[in-house]
Parts: structure tokens; C-alpha cells; sequence
């Protein structure tokens, strides 16, 4: 059900583009929708002097013809540049049940998220109590202090696909709502210059470096700052001194 949730409300599925598991069935619910999804496989898995790729799902088959279809392959002698290509301009991780490839990235995510590599939030959908054991590990870890947050500002557990999916993009939605906020407030906030101007009762076009006529980068009008500027810095300088006798 992810693939489906996730290709009819237009979001793109980054994943290993494998056909097996509960990856083989996201991957074939994208499919069934026409939904966005990118596959990232290393390149031990291409047969040499061919294109075909083993295990990969059917959907990447279709590469050539679909421009919704994407698959990556890349090179190396681990796993991690594939790591690094499946998070790339991630908005966020929503993890299956999975296998050991699953349980190390997951926990490079999660140590990522725990030291601020990281932003974008990690949920677990977690089937039948599977990741159960995942989040007792992370308690017992906050409660003997080996965490620097806690247990929920790393990983969130959802028991659905969808919840999952509807957490992320209330997190998401909150975060580009709390963007514009403080965008507006950092627009509205006079600078240090215009305050202290106002102290001095000078008008607020005084110092403008904008001149229609003149496109330059000086303008004479800052020139006509400089003694005030002087006087500014001189009369800090005398209360400083004033201070320490």
C-alpha cells in the first residue's frame, strides 16, 4: 500500500529497486498507479556486456519508455555511495520491514538525525509490532544517557503505511509553514544600521545605496554616513573607557 499511497499523492519513491519483499511490493504498487519512483542498485548486480538487471522489479524495465521510472547504478567496494544516492534531496525516510540492509540504514539515520547531519524525519512503519524492539533499544539507550535527544525526535513508529505517510507530510507542511514565518519576521526586522539611525533620529533614506540614475556599486550617499558612523563608534569607545575608570 505505500507505493500506492505514495505515486497518488504525487510523491517520488527513492528505493533499492528490488522485486523481493516488502520493497518488490511498494515498488509494484508505484507501478500500479503510474506513481514517480527511482531505483538505486551498485553495479554487481549488472550482468557485463548487458543491460538487464537482476532482481531488479519490472517497473525499472520500463526506464527507457517511462519518464516517471528512474533507475541509478552505482559503483564501489561497499555499499555506502548507494546509501548516500537512496537519501539524496530526501524529504523524508519511511522504513518497511526489512533485513539487515534495512537495519543499517536505518540506524545510519538515525545516528545521522541523533548528532544534526540531518533534518528530515525518519518513521518506521511498524507492521505487527516488528520495530518493537528498535524502540526499546532507543528508550534504554535514553535512559542510560548514551542519547544526545530523545527516543522520538530521532525515529517515529506508525502502525500504517498511510499514518506514515500522513505524519510526514504534517511534519513537512509545519516546517515550510515555520520556514515563511521566520522568512517574514527576518524581513520585517530592522537592521542594526536602521536602529541605531532611528536613535539618532536620521532619516531612513539617508544611507540608501539605491540610486536610479546610477547603477554603480558606491554611492555618495554612504560617504555622508561616515562622520556619523565616526561619532557612533567614538561614542562607544568613550563610554567603554568611562566604564573602566
Amino acid at each position: 500500500s505505500l507505493g500506492r499511497i505514495l505515486g497518488t499523492r504525487n510523491h517520488t519513491c527513492v528505493n533499492g529497486g528490488g522485486s523481493t519483499g516488502c520493497m518488490g511490493s511498494m515498488n509494484q504498487g508505484v507501478m500500479d498507479v503510474n506513481g514517480k519512483v527511482v531505483g538505486v542498485i551498485h553495479e554487481m548486480f549488472v550482468k557485463k556486456g548487458s543491460s538487464y538487471v537482476e532482481g531488479c522489479h519490472d517497473v525499472f524495465k520500463q526506464k527507457d519508455q517511462d519518464e516517471n521510472v528512474q533507475l541509478i547504478v552505482v559503483g564501489g567496494k561497499d555499499l555506502q555511495e548507494r546509501k548516500r544516492m537512496l537519501v539524496k534531496d530526501a524529504d523524508a525516510l519511511v522504513v518497511l520491514p526489512g533485513g539487515p540492509g534495512t537495519f543499517d540504514e536505518l540506524w545510519e539515520m538515525a545516528c545521522a538525525r541523533q548528532i544534526g547531519f540531518i533534518q528530515m524525519p525518519i518513521v518506521c512503519v511498524n507492521v505487527n509490532g516488528y520495530y518493537d524492539s528498535f524502540k526499546n533499544m532507543l528508550e534504554r539507550a535514553h535512559k542510560d544517557k548514551f542519547l544526545y535527544k530523545n527516543p522520538n525526535e530521532i525515529l517515529h513508529f506508525e502502525e500504517t503505511s498511510a499514518k506514515a505517510v500522513k505524519y510526514v507530510e504534517d511534519i513537512l507542511t509545519n516546517v515550510g509553514k515555520n520556514y515563511v514565518r521566520k522568512k517574514k519576521n527576518l524581513e520585517k526586522r530592522p537592521s542594526t544600521l536602521q536602529r541605531m539611525m532611528s536613535a539618532f533620529n536620521v532619516p531612513s533614506n539617508f544611507v540608501s545605496t539605491e540610486d536610479k540614475d546610477d547603477k554603480s556599486d558606491f554611492s555618495p550617499k554612504l560617504f555622508s554616513m561616515a562622520p556619523l558612523a565616526v561619532a557612533f563608534l567614538l561614542g562607544v569607545s568613550t563610554g567603554f573607557i568611562l566604564q573602566r575608570k
